[in-house]
């Protein structure tokens, strides 16, 4: 697949879909679908020996503001060893992004999710789980993100959500505010979730 055409599905991801739409409408009426397993601020603060106890056991993570500013292509030192540390601790771990997928050259045995419906789509989180973590129970599964409208999607397909303080930079206006008055819905109905 050449660049131009990775360029074109990205921006077609990246956009605001049906599923996004429909999800951010609704959010304010399913409160049930904004709550936490957790929150933290930095990707590195996810305590793995938790997730362990807690009977997780595959882990998909979003990328852009996640695990760096948005389009990065290098992440740091401290990013690359906590992915590390939670494949070694027997976690099986996915990078699943609706941006451009071949810039995580920097984790090792680490799957990228591709070619599945953009998030928050139900259908995308369930082949996410089944075809790149390799699991069929969505219990057993926590999704790492920013974004309450994306990445919380994974609330449709009954896994775990842990809300990163986004990282910012690089991103697009819309992107911004949508994640913005999603994460405002999210504090209003459970303010004690965050810090």
């Amino acid at each position: 697949m050449s660049e131009a055409t990775k360029g074109d599905k990205q921006i077609k991801r990246d956009r605001l879909t049906f599923a996004k739409t429909l999800h951010f409408l609704l959010m304010p009426f399913r409160p049930n679908l904004l709550k936490t397993y957790m929150a933290v601020d930095h990707f590195i603060e996810v305590p793995v020996a938790q997730l362990k106890v807690d009977g997780i056991q595959g882990v998909l993570i979003d990328a852009d503001g996640t695990l760096g500013q948005h389009n990065a292509r290098n992440f740091s030192l401290e990013v690359v060893e906590h992915i590390d540390q939670m494949v070694n601790h027997g976690l099986k771990v996915a990078i699943y992004t609706n941006a451009s997928e071949n810039r995580f050259h920097q984790f090792k045995g680490v799957n990228v999710v591709t070619n599945v419906p953009p998030k928050p789509d139900k259908c995308g989180f369930e082949q996410a789980m089944k075809d790149f973590l390799y699991l069929d129970d969505p219990e057993v599964v926590c999704m790492i993100g920013d974004n309450f409208l994306t990445d919380g999607g994974a609330r449709l397909a009954g896994m775990h959500f842990i809300h990163v303080r986004p990282i910012k930079g690089n991103e697009s206006f819309i992107h911004s505010f949508t994640r913005k008055i999603a994460l405002k819905v999210a504090q209003f109905y459970f303010p004690r979730s965050f810090h």
